[in-house]
């Protein structure tokens, strides 16, 4: 598939471009018609970010303050692996963190599906250390690209995008 904003060629299964980043259009042809339908995706910014970080968080909290409370150590012990291992896991085996979930957004590939396990300790740990570290500019970022991509996403070439419903045949 072609992209219609810098011209790579692009596998049939992509959902977004490999050079560019650019969504790929996919054309559907329905049964009953010769036109075809396009299928766009929409990126999702820091603001819906933010808020699906905060739930985030509460969850995170009080699972730390459980753990905490259950082997009397203190909060570093089970805070910070903790939120690694959670933004990891739920990335990587689902797509969606739970706050994520809550706001129908999800973290996809450059073919439209979720990441690897493999990438999203890619993105969740290094590239998120690396987007704190340098005064958060990699999360405000995420206002200044056309992707909506911080600088976690291009180091693991992912995308946040809005989760499409499949309609229901009736």
């Amino acid at each position: 598939m072609e992209c219609k904003v810098c011209g790579q060629d692009n596998p049939p299964e992509a959902g977004f471009c490999g050079n560019c980043g650019a969504a790929l259009v996919a054309a559907v042809e329905p049964p009953s018609s010769a036109e075809a339908t396009a299928v766009a995706v929409e990126y999702v910014g820091g603001m819906i970010r933010l808020g699906a970080a905060i739930i985030d968080g509460v969850i995170i909290s009080l699972i730390s303050s459980v753990l905490q409370w259950l082997i009397h150590g203190p909060a570093i012990v089970s805070g910070i692996p903790l939120l690694c291992l959670y933004h990891w896991l739920f990335t990587g085996l689902r797509g969606q963190t739970p706050g994520k979930m809550a706001l129908g957004i999800k973290v996809v590939n450059a073919q439209g599906d979720r990441p690897s396990l493999g990438i999203a300790a890619l993105r969740e740990v290094l590239g998120k250390l690396i987007s704190t570290v340098v005064l958060c500019l990699g999360f405000l970022w995420i206002e200044t690209n056309k992707q909506k991509q911080g600088w976690h996403d291009r180091i693991a070439g992912t995308y946040v995008v809005k989760v499409v419903k499949a309609k229901s045949k009736e």
